[in-house]
């Protein structure tokens, strides 16, 4: 008679398993859960509040108002140099070949 290989597999699988029923269930500090609550708690109470959240907001916005505002200027003092050397007739870029 042939064996069936489920049965075979099944077999294994209990010798396999065999020594985790030796395994006990061991008793946890009493503190434990108090423990993992107070760090949850702690990780909480470091978040950013939001008055500092808004004022890096309303910081970040004047930094980038300043920033345009100083590259519109250099663009007008680019035109103003293009009109200088247009009046002298100089040329205005370095391109040789027109």
């Amino acid at each position: 008679m042939s064996s069936n290989p489920i049965d075979k597999n099944k077999m294994h699988m209990e010798d396999f398993l065999k020594p985790l029923e030796s395994i006990k269930q061991i008793e946890a500090s009493p503190y434990l859960f108090t423990r993992i609550q107070q760090r949850i708690q702690n990780k909480l109470d470091n978040r950013v509040p939001m008055r500092t959240a808004y004022s890096m907001a309303a910081s970040f916005v004047i930094l980038l108002s300043i920033n345009a505002f100083v590259l519109m200027q250099n663009n007008n003092t680019k035109m103003e140099e293009t009109n200088i050397a247009e009046s002298f007739q100089l040329m205005h870029d370095n391109n040789l070949y027109k």
